[in-house]
């Protein structure tokens, strides 16, 4: 079934909050820990994007769900490498449903596509130059 745009953009504010509860988790276990406190700052800064976006299209904003914090694993390379994998899901999510729902759609392709951009080419590197840091190993590939 495909996904309508007005879709496309909650599911996108969905992942944005998803990246977030995991940074404010990580922040909240580790302390204010690279790369977490600037991922925490993008992902609040993707969520208003959306929110803004949503609102420029006569939606309402949702409400950010309440939910109870990731269960985080005890150390923080694990921390890293479960916040990538969570990353090459949202990018995997972005290139097979969200970014087809929104192809073609002035206000809402163009963010879209930074948003992912920013995950692709920012976020997840980010996590992935960390993890090692860690001695984490990379995580798969999105498929």
């Amino acid at each position: 079934m495909p996904v309508t745009t007005d879709a496309a953009i909650r599911a996108a504010l969905d992942e944005a909050w998803r990246a977030a509860a995991i940074a404010e988790a990580v922040i909240a276990r580790f302390g204010p820990v690279m790369p977490f406190r600037n991922l925490l700052m993008s992902d609040y800064l993707h969520a208003a994007t959306l929110i803004r976006l949503l609102v420029a299209r006569g939606m309402s904003a949702p409400a950010r769900p309440v939910a109870a914090p990731p269960a985080l694993p005890a150390d923080l390379r694990a921390a890293c490498r479960m916040a990538a994998d969570n990353a090459v899901a949202a990018i995997g999510c972005y290139e097979s449903r969200l970014l087809p729902a929104v192809q073609g759609d002035a206000e809402a392709g163009p963010v879209l596509m930074r948003l992912h951009d920013a995950l692709s080419h920012v976020q997840l590197p980010a996590l992935l130059h960390w993890a090692e840091m860690h001695g984490c190993p990379a995580p798969a590939a999105a498929s």
